[in-house]
């Protein structure tokens, strides 16, 4: 099966690649931990994980054509209170509307 991953930070470096998202052939059952080994990476390198734009585990099963990003510790956190930011404005614009 075929996903897509995008690795952040330096990630990308420490995995060999060049790019920050790929595409990547995996076999049919596959978890993100699986991924790392094939990447180089230790798993205290990744703090957190996304698949299809939800958090996920170490032990998400992966399906044909999901989107997976990895972020290192320096990103995380980052990345999480942009999510929060952005789910709150969301959350903010739909009780607009209801009391509308």
């Amino acid at each position: 099966m075929r996903i897509t991953l995008l690795l952040g930070g330096d990630l990308r470096n420490e995995a060999g690649e060049g790019c920050q998202e790929f595409e990547l052939e995996l076999t049919s059952g596959s978890r993100v931990e699986d991924l790392l080994p094939r990447l180089g990476l230790p798993e205290d390198r990744i703090k957190m994980i996304m698949v299809n734009g939800r958090g996920a585990t170490l032990y998400t099963e992966i399906s044909e054509g999901d989107r997976v990003a990895l972020f290192p510790p320096e990103l995380a956190f980052n990345t999480f209170v942009s999510l929060g930011f952005r789910k709150e404005s969301v959350e903010r614009r739909g009780k607009g509307k209801q009391s509308a």
